[in-house]
């Protein structure tokens, strides 16, 4: 499938398009959220203006009905007490009532027997509003033709018919009746009732004064309140329909609920809240409202019923109206936007992709000609700034790119370039690689910039050395090559290599420290320059070089012999971690002697290889191996773990008071954990921290002393001894002894190889017992091999002995033996 490829104004006209419609999106979105809220707020205040103007209608004309009735209870009560009772004029004020009241369909009052006028014997059928007892029962009707009196019936019985009557009579109360049928003159209409009972001043029951309300009127009145085509309803204080403006066939039964919206009582509780629910008859939602009609003690409720919809008619109309708007002016203002475009971008741009095609072929004489007063003026003049620094800049590539960024020596590839301009040149060549010694384990202890700082001052002392006679190079880390362009003789190299060697060992201060540096150097030397000299020059004086390392601070001249010499340590390099792995390494112990008292003191452990192909593999072999490649740390804690779990094994076979001394080299003492490391190893074996021994060489002061100080007394703290080991073989071993937490000061075997005749080496020894004893240390002497040395460190109050005299290094279970028999051997 092929890939759609834009130009550029296809993107900023479609990315403006986006910004465009998103936006307007957005407004409209917001304008139709605003309207869709207004006009829900505007069809609900019109529903509650118009359901409060009703109720307040419909109210005002109960209230005139039950004042009008109140006032002919009063005055029907005022004429039975000033015995003055005419049932012609009670029935004159009858008519007056629902002549004046258009909303009562009657009024009507019953009384009990001779209650109104004591005449009731004498009233009999006397006239259309007395029945056939007597009793003074007018019913006033509004008819077709007029007013009319009739006598009310069946107002004695109990239940039913004649509920209007006995109900009140019983309750003494104003009584509001729900919705019932009722036949007036032969035709059945479903009135409402309120009805007042005629109490005496002693509060008897004497009869009521009532008056009829015809639903029909009331359902009429509902149907013509429709805010947004909605209805209104009334519901009784029973929860029957009084009237219903959308469903008349709904009066007189109950009130239907939605579905989940509860009990009807619920619903009443929450009146004057708008409320949206779910329409019974149809899908959508309906706005309803209640509201409360208060007649004396009775309350009514008015609803009012709203499609949802119908309330949002002017928002749906905005709906379209803006959606054509906002695509009407997305349309015009892309087209503008591409028209300026077109006249603004595009013509420059066209511009931009001439002048960089012909610049990318070489033609750097033509400008980018743009005055636009815009950005496009601003980026024509960086891009021709940048043609005009194009030449500059590669020649600094190409510097950068063949010269060390740290020294400014010509590179590796520096020195590639160099030999390949020498094809065909005669006379004699030479070649020094120059590898510092031990500088990974110096840097480690430095900041990058320091590190930088002393690798360049190195550099600066081999091109003093060397002036004009060689050229030099950096190869990288702290490796160094010169070039040496006809030499007379071999002995010019020589001298040059033997010179440089002499400069680094030079102590370099920096930062208010100084550092010993020495270096190792691998020499190759050819008689005539062929295309193939000088990577033959590189890698015979590498290997030259790899010889020199094993010495250090030397210089080696390449032999074909050397060819075969990496072939051993290369496989031990690549077997230490299999032989840690398969168990090759062991530990054998050395027995020291306490002089004054010929026990066992303690004993130090040496390591051994038992290499598969080459046996037993001296340290002085794999040691530096494992220095150089950093194995020397794993290998390290393997010999403080083990040494640990013999001290514990011995320990369970009774040889409770062994002290065991482990070997510490520079590298492993420079990790920043150590001594965490060293407490985990001793916790994990369950050894007690004074059985073991610490042996370390003067080379750790060399880097960092303060460091080396803290550290030394974080491990004394633990409760380690310490001893300085091959004392005398480095640097101011005395300036520092009054410092350092030491217990025990091993001098070298050098010591006292030919002490025995040697009267100043005699003095030399003594005076170093002395200033240890002063100091609090105690000397071990390594190395004795006769009774006459062993007589002469006794004469001088050394303390202990490790040697050959006594024992060589012993397997685990060869020490068991010495330390049971403990024999001293004879002075």
């Amino acid at each position: 499938m092929r890939k759609i490829r834009l130009s550029i104004a296809q993107k900023l006209i479609t990315a403006l398009g986006v910004l465009m419609l998103t936006s307007y999106s957005l407004l409209v979105s917001f304008y139709l959220t605003k309207l869709y809220h207004t006009s829900l707020e505007k069809g609900e205040l019109l529903a509650q203006k118009q359901s409060i103007q009703y109720i307040d209608q419909f109210t005002t004309s109960i209230n005139t009905s039950l004042a009008s009735l109140t006032t002919i209870r009063d005055a029907l009560l005022q004429m039975r007490s000033d015995g003055v009772q005419n049932r012609s004029y009670a029935v004159h004020m009858l008519e007056t009532v629902v002549r004046n009241n258009p909303d009562l369909i009657g009024c009507y009052t019953v009384w009990e027997p001779d209650a109104f006028d004591r005449k009731d014997a004498v009233n009999r059928l006397a006239s259309g509003y007395d029945d056939d007892s007597g009793r003074f029962v007018p019913y006033i009707v509004r008819t077709s033709d007029g007013l009319k009196a009739i006598p009310t019936v069946d107002y004695n019985m109990l239940n039913g018919d004649g509920d209007f009557y006995q109900v009140v009579k019983q309750s003494k109360t104003f009584t509001l009746f729900d919705p019932y049928p009722y036949n007036l003159n032969g035709k059945d209409i479903v009135v409402t009732s309120f009805i007042l009972p005629i109490l005496d001043e002693n509060g008897q029951f004497l009869g009521i004064v009532g008056g009829d309300i015809s639903l029909q009127t009331v359902q009429d009145k509902i149907r013509s309140i429709r805010p947004l085509s909605g209805h209104a309803s009334i519901i009784t204080s029973n929860n029957y329909y009084l009237a219903n403006g959308d469903y008349p066939n709904l009066v007189m039964k109950p009130y239907e609920m939605w579905e989940g919206g509860g009990s009807i009582n619920d619903y009443k509780k929450s009146f004057s809240t708008i409320q949206y629910t779910p329409d019974r008859h149809a899908s959508g939602q309906m706005f309803r409202m209640l509201i409360p009609i208060r007649i004396q003690d009775f309350t009514w409720h008015f609803e009012m019923v709203i499609p949802k919809g119908n309330m949002l008619t002017q928002y749906y109309s905005s709906l379209w109206s803006s959606i054509l708007i906002a695509a009407a002016t997305v349309v015009l203002m892309s087209l503008l936007a591409w028209l300026m475009l077109q006249k603004i971008v595009l013509e420059n741009i066209k511009k931009v992709i001439q002048v960089t095609s012909a610049v990318a072929i070489g033609n750097e004489k033509l400008k980018l000609d743009i005055r636009s007063n815009d950005e496009f003026e601003t980026m024509a003049n960086h891009f021709n700034r940048m043609v005009d620094f194009r030449k500059e800049a590669e020649h600094l590539i190409q510097h950068q790119a063949t010269h060390d960024l740290v020294t400014g020596f010509p590179n590796r590839y520096g020195y590639s370039r160099h030999v390949e301009t020498k094809t065909g040149s005669n006379g004699q060549f030479a070649l020094l690689y120059i590898d510092l010694d031990r500088f990974k384990i110096i840097n480690e202890t430095l900041d990058y910039t320091m590190g930088d700082m002393l690798l360049k001052q190195v550099g600066n002392r081999i091109v003093q050395v060397m002036g004009q006679s060689g050229r030099v190079f950096r190869f990288g880390g702290d490796e160094f090559v010169v070039l040496l362009d006809d030499i007379s003789y071999l002995g010019q190299a020589t001298a040059a290599a033997a010179r440089i060697l002499s400069a680094i060992a030079e102590p370099i201060k920096m930062k208010g420290r100084l550092f010993y540096l020495t270096a190792s150097i691998g020499m190759s030397v050819h008689q005539e320059w062929t295309p193939e000299t000088g990577d033959r020059l590189v890698k015979e004086s590498d290997i030259a070089l790899y010889v020199a390392k094993k010495q250090r601070n030397t210089y080696k001249l390449y032999s074909p012999m050397m060819n075969d010499v990496p072939t051993k340590e290369l496989i031990l390099e690549n077997s230490m971690f299999e032989a840690l792995e398969s168990n090759q390494f062991m530990l054998h112990y050395q027995p020291k002697l306490e002089i004054r008292t010929g026990r066992i003191y303690g004993v130090e452990a040496l390591l051994r290889w038992k290499h598969p192909e080459f046996g037993m593999v001296s340290p002085l072999e794999f040691i530096p191996i494992a220095e150089k490649t950093g194995f020397i740390i794993l290998l390290g804690e393997w010999v403080l773990r083990s040494a640990c779990r013999q001290v514990k094994q011995w320990e369970q076979m009774g040889l409770d008071s062994v002290l065991v001394s482990v070997n510490m080299s520079m590298l492993q003492f420079q990790q920043k954990d150590i001594v965490s490391s060293i407490k985990s190893i001793i916790e994990e074996a369950g050894v007690r921290p004074e059985q073991i021994e610490l042996e370390l060489t003067e080379s750790i002061f060399m880097e960092n002393p303060e460091h080396t100080l803290r550290i030394l007394h974080e491990l004394q703290g633990l409760g380690l001894k310490l001893s300085l080991d091959d004392f005398g073989t480095g640097y101011s071993s005395l300036s520092y002894l009054q410092n350092i937490p030491i217990h025990y000061l091993k001098l070298d075997k050098s010591f006292i190889r030919g002490i025995v005749t040697d009267i100043r080496k005699q003095m030399i020894f003594r005076s170093i017992i002395v200033i240890a004893h002063n100091l609090n240390m105690k000397v071990v002497t390594e190395g004795v091999e006769t009774a006459e040395e062993l007589q002469i460190i006794k004469e001088h109050n050394c303390d202990l002995l490790q040697g050959y005299l006594f024992s060589p290094p012993v397997a685990p279970e060869r020490f068991v033996e010495l330390f049971r028999s403990n024999k001293c051997p004879e002075e």
